[in-house]
């Protein structure tokens, strides 16, 4: 393949930062993809950086607000573009020094030694937070009930038991979403079941509890707190028990 210069980066990366508002607003538009694939395709004996890469799988294939997008197949992805189908390597889908890996935890399945999907699995926080709460949330958070006993006397409770996300160390960024009010019986069991899930790489599993799914998003496997029961019970509970019908 031969190689972009830097003036053909600057009109794909400018072409593409155009598509992306009508992308948002409509994303399941053939029209669109169609001029996608149209306008990508006098570029196909080129090489196209992990950044370029990178952009158009976000037009394709775009994630929720918390960073999830659904399982997208390579043989999909090469009808933009020839430079999806990766080597053993994948450089353009590197979980931490791609453009993707620096925004998103990155899920790649392998067949025959080769990756033959790609999901995003949250949203790369990598950091290690200050614990610290801003006073008038800790003071709200304080007079609320339990969220998993619904008994007073709480403990502030950060959700993310990971403690990685980025804005947590901006006391002013900080909000009461960031937090829940959870007896010391309830916390002392969540921090437990967040050590194991840090030591072993597995999500606490709801279906112990009774619920009938395991996570609200992701999977057991999943490098991120979101939809796992621990991280929000109240929410869990709230999203699990929407579909219910009373039979009598």
């Amino acid at each position: 393949m031969n190689n972009l210069d830097n003036s053909d980066k600057k009109e794909i990366s400018e072409f593409l930062s155009d598509l992306e508002l009508e992308f948002k607003e409509s994303t399941n538009s053939p029209e669109l993809h169609e001029r996608l694939q149209a306008y990508l395709s006098p570029w196909s004996d080129f090489k196209f950086t992990p950044q370029l890469l990178g952009k158009i799988f976000l037009l394709v294939n775009p994630p929720d607000a918390d960073g999830f997008s659904p399982e997208i197949s390579i043989d999909e992805l090469t009808k933009y573009h020839p430079s999806f189908r990766t080597s053993n390597g994948g450089d353009w889908c590197r979980s931490n020094n791609s453009f993707l890996g620096q925004q998103y935890i990155i899920r790649r399945t392998k067949t025959g030694g080769r990756i033959s999907s790609i999901k995003l699995d949250g949203i790369n926080k990598g950091l290690t937070i200050n614990p610290g709460i801003r006073k008038d949330i800790s003071e709200t958070i304080s007079k609320q009930r339990c969220a998993i006993l619904d008994v007073g006397n709480v403990e502030v409770d950060h959700k993310n038991g990971k403690k990685d996300e980025h804005h947590m160390n901006d006391l002013s960024s900080q909000s009461l979403s960031d937090f829940q009010p959870l007896s010391k019986a309830a916390n002392d069991a969540k921090r437990e079941h967040c050590k194991k899930c840090k030591s072993t790489g597995l999500r606490y599993d709801a279906t112990r509890l009774g619920y009938s799914e395991s996570y609200t998003k992701g999977d057991a496997h999943t490098d991120n707190c979101q939809g796992c029961y621990w991280y929000d019970p109240y929410k869990f509970n709230q999203e699990i028990s929407a579909s219910f019908n009373k039979t009598r």
